[in-house]
């Protein structure tokens, strides 16, 4: 069945209005006043049709016969995920997708799709790919072969690490990617996917087998739809489909619940100095709760939109370039997003005119909130946004792109059919009310790109917490000042003692026993208690997670050896991890570093979470652990130290309070992220020197 052109319906209603139009009456016009706007036009879009292979995968066509070519593109959907240590994951995974397979290398590949004349580009969340029709079995042979097996062959892999490091190592001179990353981890933070950012160590820490893994992991049909449009039936496509990916296995998709991001305390100036910089780079921003499908997505888009949003009409651009020649343009964005959106609003303006372009920005923020706008900038904004949709539907992959958007996110099927009325209906209060609902003018992130020279000027629109500064990769960056003299390793290590109960009460505990819960991307929740032996002669630990009283992991661990135990499977520990963790067992290890072969040093002082404190830092041979304390109260408050996978895990203690009967005092919460994820373990009851049975420590007892 061939579908209709969406071309010639877009013309078709260019055809009608213009004929409207015509036909008016000839007597006197009023051109005082706009003339009303006419209903929404009727679109009919037309209906792709959908089809589901055996293993899962979705296959959307579109068929356009008036030319003989096809295109494929694949979309996998799985929920974003944290990379942690290897920040960039995904990054490297795209240029690495099409790298070679078993049968191919990357240059044979390349040359095969240049011999049909055909083109493909590979990513970690898909593909392209399009032919004339005559070579679409030819080429989705190679595709599916470069898709479904690559080998990352590991000297690609260094070819595009050295590419990707020589253009970090440029990060620093570019405003723009430096932006990017501050916004990135200011809205977001580390503990976000969207706020995590590649820098020359996460690169570093990025293997070949981490590639395998994740295509292992997330290349899965379950979770992938194949848009299909051009010269082809439906019927054509699903048999091509289920013959190049039929045989592709699913599997299950982790998900991980994601950390909601939240506003910052007030307006805070985030800034990045660039020595010599004669312009500055303001992005005004904030996360914003705005997902696919939001009942007040047309009213949104328009708000934005006469903001500054896209039309060179908008208010940014007007005031900021036209009125005030600070910049060549100021505009900002607000687009949908299934985790959590962002509104940006932007410009390069000249460093001596910062402050002034920031009261301008933030006068227009306020504005948009405080008075309805008028209904010519109304009428303005609907025309913008009507043509773009317009001109949107000339392209048929615009038909596949709107099945694909009511799949993913479970739209209505008229969605896109109705868009027109929706925006049509959108009022002047609507305006107001959604700019007020989504625009929190007193919780932004002022991020400011530029010269030393104008911090200062920058400190009236700060909270007053003091302005934060940043490198160019998005991490904090407090200056290291040295401790004061007289401070001393000694000397910190036992004022954390101090603090907790006394190094010589932790030092006579023949045990302890911990119970409470662990928490996963703050989401999932397991019971969590752990059993710790301290004698030296029977040094033990027993680690238990279960749900619902049934386990679900059990560790144990004694110094002849550990062994794990996760869905009815007994695995034996690595004897490297198990002599870390015997390592670490001890409650009084940091008053006793020397003795266990570290040298240790007092880097200074910096501010952690905006407590100062005093770092120490241990080092034995190539392991280096890192410890944080604060200065007012002199508790440990945070520790970067080897994992037992050898990746280093920085790790944040809060909330210390007394347990049992002696009172010594354990953080009663500890948040780090582990294996893509957040967790945090939080201690309800703590007891000291239990009685122990003799299979305590046993893996089932």
């Amino acid at each position: 069945m061939k579908l209709i052109s969406t071309t010639l319906l877009c013309r078709a209603g260019l055809f009608a209005m213009a004929l409207a139009v015509s036909t008016l009456s000839w007597g006197q016009i009023d051109r005082s006043k706009a003339p009303e706007a006419g209903p929404a036009p009727e679109l009919k879009i037309g209906t792709p049709t959908k089809l589901k292979l055996d293993n899962g995968l979705q296959v959307i066509v579109v068929e356009n016969h008036r030319m003989p070519a096809v295109s494929w593109s694949m979309t996998l959907d799985y929920p974003p995920f944290l990379e942690t240590d290897k920040a960039g994951l995904t990054s490297i995974a795209s240029d690495m997708m099409s790298a070679g397979t078993e049968s191919r290398t990357k240059a044979q590949i390349a040359e095969d799709v240049e011999f049909l004349g055909a083109s493909f580009r590979a990513n970690a969340k898909g593909f392209f790919a399009s032919s004339l029709s005559k070579h679409t079995g030819n080429l989705l042979r190679i595709v599916a072969d470069a898709i479904l097996n690559p080998t990352f062959p590991e000297e690609e892999l260094e070819k595009v690490k050295k590419q990707v490091s020589s253009g970090l190592a440029n990060t620093p001179t570019s405003p723009g990617e430096i932006a990017g990353n501050l916004v990135s981890a200011t809205n977001f933070g580390s503990l976000h996917p969207y706020g995590e950012v590649m820098t020359e160590e996460t690169l570093e820490n990025i293997s070949r087998q981490d590639l395998v893994e994740y295509h292992k992991t997330y290349f899965r049909p379950n979770a992938a739809y194949l848009i299909v449009v051009g010269d082809i039936t439906p019927d054509e496509a699903y048999a091509k489909a289920n013959a190049h990916f039929g045989k592709w296995y699913r599997g299950d998709i982790p998900y991980t619940r994601i950390m909601p991001a939240k506003f910052p305390t007030g307006n805070q100036v985030r800034f990045v100095a660039v020595e010599g910089a004669v312009q500055s780079t303001i992005n005004i921003t904030q996360p914003v709760p705005f997902p696919p499908g939001h009942p007040d997505a047309a009213a949104i888009q328009l708000m934005n939109s006469i903001l500054g949003g896209g039309a060179f009409s908008g208010r940014l651009m007007q005031n900021l370039r036209e009125d005030k020649a600070f910049t060549y343009g100021a505009r900002c964005s607000l687009s949908a997003d299934p985790v959590t959106a962002q509104f940006i609003a932007y410009a390069d303006v000249r460093s001596e005119v910062t402050d002034s372009a920031l009261v301008e920005f933030m006068a227009e923020i306020n504005r948009i909130r405080d008075e309805q706008v008028d209904s010519t900038e109304l009428a303005t904004a609907k025309a913008f946004l009507s043509g773009s949709f317009a001109r949107s539907l000339e392209n048929e992959g615009t038909v596949a792109r709107f099945a694909l958007n009511i799949e993913r996110y479970d739209l209505p099927e008229d969605y896109y059919q109705t868009y027109l009325q929706r925006l049509d209906a959108v009022t002047v209060e609507d305006i107001q009310r959604v700019a007020k609902n989504m625009l929190k003018p007193n919780n932004l992130n002022i991020c400011v790109v530029g010269s030393p020279d104008i911090l200062d000027n920058l400190r009236p629109f700060d909270a007053g917490n003091g302005i934060d500064q940043y490198d160019a990769f998005g991490r904090v960056r407090i200056p290291r000042t040295d401790a004061p003299a007289g401070t001393t390793l000694e000397g910190v290590v036992s004022r954390h003692f101090d603090a907790i109960g006394g190094a010589k009460a932790w030092s006579k505990l023949s045990g302890m026993t911990t119970e409470g819960s662990v928490e996963f991307g703050a989401g999932m929740s397991l019971q969590h208690q752990e059993d710790k032996r301290f004698s030296k002669k029977a040094q033990a630990m027993r680690t238990e997670l279960a749900m619902a009283g049934q386990p679900v992991m059990i560790r144990a661990i004694q110094p002849e050896g550990g062994q794990e135990l996760q869905m009815g499977n007994v695995s034996d520990m690595d004897a490297d991890a198990v002599a870390m963790m015997m390592d670490y067992l001890s409650p009084i290890r940091l008053t006793k570093m020397d003795k266990l072969g570290y040298e240790g040093t007092v880097l200074g002082q910096e501010e952690v979470a905006g407590e100062p404190s005093t770092i120490l830092e241990f080092v034995k041979g190539d392991i280096k652990e890192t410890y944080w304390f604060r200065n007012s109260d002199g508790l440990l408050i945070q520790q970067q130290r080897p994992s037992l996978d050898g990746s280093l895990v920085v790790e944040k203690l809060e909330m210390y309070i007394p347990f049992g009967d002696l009172g010594l005092k354990l953080p009663a919460s500890r948040s780090s992220a582990v294996a893509g994820q957040t967790m945090t373990i939080r201690v309800a009851k703590a007891s000291f020197n239990p009685e122990f049975d003799e299979n305590a420590f046993d893996l089932q007892r």
